[in-house]
């Protein structure tokens, strides 16, 4: 795949319209080998990052909602931990008439590298533990970084509050200013999928579509702001998200756990999926729950979700009936 036809294709039709025409033009493998580093285990826990925690290029990033509850943070972190707040610094962004989509490349370039993440950074993610959607917007950061081409990137399962709940883990007070960094984003089409991609599988039912949401939302009986109809895709199976997450809402699940979830849900580990919401918030838990734990193969998340699809008329939705 010539990398300046890549580069131009984005250019022209943007990044989430530009995937089918990647992907028409290169075998993904292609795409997704523009990516550099290591691919790391999708969690850790605090005794592994206790023991790293000196380690050279070791990125800490403690990832709050908003970034009035940077108070919280300097309460007390992990030392050497920096902030962000997920809706505040740009991880998302109003785009084409949607609410949030992932931000143009010069934007989310300088997002990753606001935080101190260069191209060869060891990267693990914290959810904050200030309210219980701070471990979906995790998820969504690590999307986004490895969407970009960061591999080498993990998340701390169990955020603060493990971390917080043994006396012995060291703790630091105040900010810290994330270091200079400059990090290169290699887009990987794979992990995305676009509105065209979910229509088309209406009539080829090649994937399974599972919806993040809560039960009333999948049910058509509560309608979000971002939408313009109640309802969800027909055929979507409903996983909502706090189902693979522990009791505080704050670590995932084992793999067990996280299957037997989905069974119940009636979805497979075996089939491709596609993990929908709102607006590619809560199905990022839904897509780190499928792929990294229960290593579901090719899942891909489809940002735009019900934001985007409501928006067309001539798109179906029907109420769904939920297992949980």
């Amino acid at each position: 795949m010539n990398i300046p036809i890549v580069r131009s294709l984005r250019a022209q039709l943007g990044r989430a319209t530009a995937v089918a025409a990647l992907l028409a033009l290169a075998p993904l493998g292609v795409i997704a080998a523009q990516a550099a580093g290591p691919v790391a285990p999708a969690l850790v826990t605090p005794a592994w990052l206790v023991a790293h925690l000196h380690t050279p290029n070791l990125v800490v990033v403690e990832v709050y909602d908003f970034d009035k509850q940077k108070p919280a943070y300097e309460k007390e972190h992990i030392p050497g931990a920096v902030f962000t707040g997920f809706l505040s610094d740009h991880w998302r962004v109003p785009m084409n008439g949607l609410p949030f989509v992932l931000p143009p490349e010069a934007t989310i370039a300088k997002v990753i590298a606001g935080v101190g993440i260069n191209d060869d950074s060891r990267v693990i993610l914290v959810p904050a533990g200030a309210i219980k959607g701070d471990f979906p917007a995790t998820t969504r950061v690590y999307w986004t970084l490895r969407i970009e081409g960061m591999n080498n990137v993990s998340i701390m399962n169990g955020g603060d509050h493990a971390w917080l709940a043994n006396p012995k883990d060291p703790v630091a007070t105040g900010d810290v200013t994330p270091a200079v960094a400059s990090f290169t984003p290699h887009f990987d089409a794979s992990l995305l999928a676009t509105q065209a991609m979910v229509q088309a599988d209406l009539n080829t039912h090649r994937f399974q579509l599972v919806d993040a949401r809560p039960v009333k939302q999948y049910e058509g009986k509560v309608r979000p702001a971002v939408d313009r109809k109640v309802g969800t895709i027909p055929g979507a199976l409903n996983l909502p998200y706090s189902v693979v997450l522990t009791s505080d809402g704050e670590g995932m699940l084992d793999r067990a756990e996280v299957v037997a979830a989905m069974h119940k849900a009636g979805i497979s580990t075996d089939k491709p999926a596609y993990t929908f919401c709102n607006t590619g918030h809560l199905a990022s838990l839904d897509w780190f729950a499928l792929r990294e734990v229960a290593h579901v193969p090719d899942v891909k998340l489809y940002s735009g979700s019900m934001s985007e699809w409501t928006r067309d008329a001539s798109l179906p939705v029907v109420n769904g009936k939920s297992a949980f």
